[in-house]
């Protein structure tokens, strides 16, 4: 059967406005969603050569570049080196939605990445000293809004198609779900200690960092549904806390910390169609069986 079709078997089953994991089998929706995402780029996509990154291929593997401005106009310089062994051991992997954000959060190249936040040259700070934490967290911010936002349509022909963290950085770009996983798994590293949540929205997805270990700046700022995590976005500047007006349908941290399955009826067959949140709600739903 052409997955097209296996997508449409599903979503007949779905009653519109029904709660999805009271009525479809996760199973079945992560059979569904498997198939239609299996394919996978076998390269580096190409880097705008006018944008914050830029790659240089070496003996071995990659070497990026990223420049970028912070929200308070600092700007900032990374090198960065990745094997190319460990981008194609990368490429390799398979994951769903929360799995993918779990990678991202133990990934040890995101862990390289940040230690090396640290000493990143910052233009407007001439002697060589550690950065404040509050500087280093609106860096690593900076750092995800610079690079590109494509959808994966757009970058790789696939209606959907998941980035580790390797491939995100030496891609230079991404759609919400990449940046979401980069930002979460750079937070996540030791030098923040953050613990980090992915919050979902109807066709998007955003970074979330437990209310009490933001830098004491955030201290006031809202927090997403069930007054826990605060919400970061990774493709728009808006200011940390705010997102777009629309229903919080999920937030993953160590575990479902929340999830609306009103909102989730709601949003019914239109919502089901968009394969993030197909596959999402799928992983989710087989997660509170357990």
């Amino acid at each position: 059967m052409k997955r097209r079709e296996l997508l449409g078997s599903a979503l007949d089953r779905v009653a519109f406005g029904a709660v999805v994991s009271s009525v479809v089998d996760p199973s079945d929706l992560r059979s569904v969603a498997s198939s239609l995402f299996s394919a996978e780029p076998t390269r580096p996509a190409p880097v705008d050569e006018g944008g914050a990154a830029s790659r240089e291929r070496t003996a071995d593997g990659y070497a990026m570049t990223y420049e970028w401005t912070d929200r308070a106009g600092r700007e900032w310089r990374l090198e960065f080196r990745l094997e190319r062994s460990a981008y194609r051991q990368a490429v390799d992997e398979t994951h769903g939605y929360l799995s993918g954000f779990e990678a991202a959060k133990a990934s040890g190249h995101a862990e390289r990445l940040t230690d090396l936040l640290a000493d990143a040259s910052v233009t407007d700070d001439r002697a060589h000293r550690s950065l404040p934490e509050s500087v280093r967290f609106e860096g690593a911010i900076g750092l995800v809004h610079s690079l590109e936002y494509v959808t994966d349509a757009e970058s790789t022909g696939l209606p959907d198609y998941i980035r580790t963290v390797e491939e995100t950085l030496v891609d230079g770009r991404g759609d919400c779900e990449d940046l979401t996983y980069l930002l979460a798994g750079m937070l996540s590293q030791p030098a923040f200690g953050y613990r980090t949540a992915v919050g979902v929205l109807p066709g998007h997805m955003l970074a979330a960092v437990h209310q009490d270990d933001l830098p004491g700046a955030y201290a006031d700022a809202p927090t997403l549904p069930g007054d826990t995590y605060v919400a970061v976005e990774c493709t728009t500047s808006r200011p940390i806390g705010d997102l777009r007006d629309e229903p919080v349908l999920a937030v993953y941290g160590d575990g479902i910390e929340y999830i609306d399955r009103s909102a989730i009826a709601d949003a019914g067959r239109g919502f089901l169609r968009d394969p993030t949140q197909f596959q999402t709600i799928a992983d989710a739903s087989e997660l509170r069986q357990h």
